[in-house]
């Protein structure tokens, strides 16, 4: 530590407190880093994407309805180019699809995302599912 009296400075040869303190704080902190990262390293098992997607809101805008919705990925292995269609189906007929593509869905991730219909997907069964993704 450096005393300073005028313009003269000293230098302590004993540290202060507060530098000891900020060492241990560092060093704990560092040591919880390399932790975490092992036990990331320790549980990871190779394995295909795994998704699961669920329907968070419908709602009416301008002549279309918009149909929000989150996907989140359960496995360990992350995801790029990930393409969710959303299909409208009434009497077993197709009304119409709408599909979005994820750059990233990260592993053991939660992203959300919209689809756009011109019919009311609360009147006729709407199925949306992951179409395919590439690994990055």
């Amino acid at each position: 530590m450096t005393i300073s009296k005028g313009r003269k400075h000293t230098e302590s040869s004993e540290p202060h407190w507060v530098e000891w303190l900020t060492g241990i704080i560092c060093t704990l902190l560092v040591a919880a880093m390399l932790g975490w990262i092992g036990y990331d390293i320790y549980r990871y098992r190779p394995e295909d994407a795994r998704f699961e997607i669920a329907v968070t809101g419908v709602e009416a805008q301008a002549g279309q309805y918009r149909v929000r919705f989150d996907i989140r990925n359960l496995s360990m292995t992350t995801a790029a180019q990930v393409q969710v269609r959303g299909n409208l189906q009434q009497n077993d007929a197709t009304l119409e699809s709408a599909d979005v593509t994820f750059d990233y869905v990260a592993s053991e991730s939660l992203d959300t995302g919209t689809l756009f219909f011109r019919n009311d997907p609360r009147s006729a069964t709407l199925t949306i599912n992951v179409a395919g993704y590439t690994e990055p």
